[in-house]
């Protein structure tokens, strides 16, 4: 079993939003996926195996502590390493998931992906939800996949420090928990519009880049701008680009992708699924002689042969001349 580590939504390692991206001959029960992603500790892992029908899969995405209903960014990765790495024969690969049919095509500038165009509600935020973000307030709001809040200018966006506990707790639908803030790009950008993505309710406090967040954000933005497409940038740590195109019914998203990492999973997590609730196994002990812990003799007790006595304990001073005086030696004269 293959898995690739790859960077969506950049040209360069090290930026965009990073999944693990593992094609299998068949699923493997919910725990152990739900085990690799937890282990892999990346925003998401993307599972893909073969319908049966060329450049077509099954997909599903996990979060560190979750399966989670639709991802961009793990989509983009899962079909650009099987169109580059797995069938680089083909053009495009169409996913079957819990989000609907979804496509990914190689084009000479990168991937697009076909995200649903969710339709746009009204929204009136809770009053406590600006100072949860650590703004004044906010030029517009809606719901479409998430609850969005739209921001008067890039600066704003960039400055917030947000309190994530009560992002998750205010937040209540349509996903709870999560939600897109953005904003207008500064004049001189190479951009039109500017997001930040917080979703602490799937495990993951703020998102680097987040396709399924822009296909919310950039229909919007190009009926405010009257545009085809737009250029949206996520500003989050990591950073990351795309271009948006809205349909009647999709958004669709061109980005690139950097591989991070190739390697390959063990075999033995196939036949893991019966354990996972088992405590690891320790190393075989030998057994014990008997049942009585030996006792060791005590240090200078050893027994003294017959008729021997036992030395004087050492003393540092020499002891004191006995009070008669030895006799003097006696001198014996033999000759003359």
């Amino acid at each position: 079993m293959k898995i690739w580590i790859v960077h969506a939504f950049t040209d360069r390692v090290f930026s965009g939003n990073p999944a693990a991206v593992a094609p299998l001959e068949r699923w493997l029960p919910d725990p152990v996926l739900q085990a690799i992603a937890t282990e892999n500790r990346l925003s998401e892992t993307a599972f893909v195996v073969p319908t049966g029908l060329k450049g077509s899969y099954q997909l599903r995405w996990f979060t560190p502590t979750t399966e989670v209903p639709l991802c961009g960014h793990a989509t983009l990765a899962a079909g650009a390493v099987l169109l580059s790495e797995v069938e680089p024969d083909l053009e495009l690969v169409v996913f079957d998931s819990h989000a609907g049919a979804l496509i990914v095509r190689r084009t000479p500038e990168g991937y697009t992906l076909d995200l649903p165009r969710k339709q746009r509600n009204p929204w009136t935020p809770p009053e406590e939800l600006a100072k949860a973000l650590g703004v004044d307030g906010f030029a517009d709001a809606y719901i479409a996949e998430y609850a969005n809040v739209v921001l008067e200018n890039e600066a704003a966006l960039v400055a917030m420090k947000p309190n994530i506990e009560a992002i998750n707790e205010l937040v209540r639908g349509p996903r709870q928990g999560m939600l897109v803030v953005s904003a207008p790009a500064d004049e001189g950008k190479p951009y039109d519009f500017v997001q930040r993505f917080f979703c602490p309710s799937v495990g993951v406090d703020e998102d680097p880049v987040t396709g399924s967040a822009f296909a919310d954000a950039a229909p919007y933005w190009c009926d405010r701008f009257d545009l085809e497409s737009v250029v949206g940038y996520q500003a989050s740590r990591r950073g990351g680009y795309m271009r948006a195109v809205q349909t009647l019914s999709s958004v669709r998203l061109l980005g690139q992708v950097a591989v991070y990492l190739r390697g390959e999973l063990d075999g033995s997590l196939a036949r893991l699924h019966n354990r996972l609730e088992e405590h690891p196994e320790a190393p075989r002990r030998r057994k014990r002689r008997s049942g009585k812990a030996k006792q060791m003799p005590a240090l200078f007790e050893d027994p003294l042969l017959p008729g021997f006595e036992a030395p004087p304990p050492p003393t540092s001073h020499p002891a004191p001349p006995d009070d008669e005086a030895p006799p003097a030696p006696r001198i014996v004269v033999t000759g003359e």
